[in-house]
């Protein structure tokens, strides 16, 4: 986390850490092998991004970038020191960059980065399984973002904004999955 740090902050690009390294940092133990980032939308920081990930030993193809650029994809970003892999989104849809002007910065693993708020990364996990009114019960808990939801959901239910949660599901059209999964006990 040091490294990334370091290219985070000599390419003075803006960026935010989701995903997994987010489920863990709000309390849900599990294993993750790529760190999550949107970065904001902006070619003329990307030849210092290009540098600094260079000299702190990443790896990764100019050409690799620019098409998932061009194609809105994903952009995997490798580390030469060890199995870490940097899954890059670059922020182009509303919901992307509504979250990137969400970021807060905290402690993550001993290194001060900016990370996704609680309610974000519940959003995050609501907008990955889209509705899961069609999906039986029985099946809905093989998958791994209704695990974390509802791990962190409720492990921290005191702390988050339930009306802001709720009031930006609605707006993706996400309210029934919402509704559905705050019903589940666990």
């Amino acid at each position: 986390m040091s490294r990334l740090k370091k290219v985070f902050d000599e390419s003075d690009i803006q960026y935010i850490i989701v995903g997994g390294i987010a489920v863990i940092h709000y309390g849900l133990v599990r294993t993750t092998q790529d760190v999550d980032v949107i970065i904001e939308d902006d070619e003329s920081k990307f030849p210092r991004f290009f540098k600094s990930l260079r000299k702190h030993d990443f790896d990764f193809s100019v050409e690799q970038f620019q098409l998932g650029y061009e194609e809105k994809t994903n952009i995997s970003i490798f580390d030469k020191n060890s199995t870490l892999r940097l899954d890059l989104k670059i922020a182009h849809r509303t919901e992307e960059i509504d979250l990137l002007k969400s970021a807060i910065q905290d402690d993550i693993l001993g290194f001060s980065l900016f990370i996704a708020p609680l309610e974000y990364v519940l959003l995050g996990k609501l907008l990955y399984m889209g509705n899961i009114d069609d999906i039986p019960d029985s099946e809905l808990y093989e998958y791994q973002d209704v695990s974390d939801f509802l791990t962190l959901f409720h492990a921290n239910k005191e702390q988050i904004n339930k009306p802001f949660l709720v009031k930006k599901a609605n707006e993706y059209h996400l309210g029934s999955t919402l509704k559905r999964l705050r019903s589940i006990k666990l």
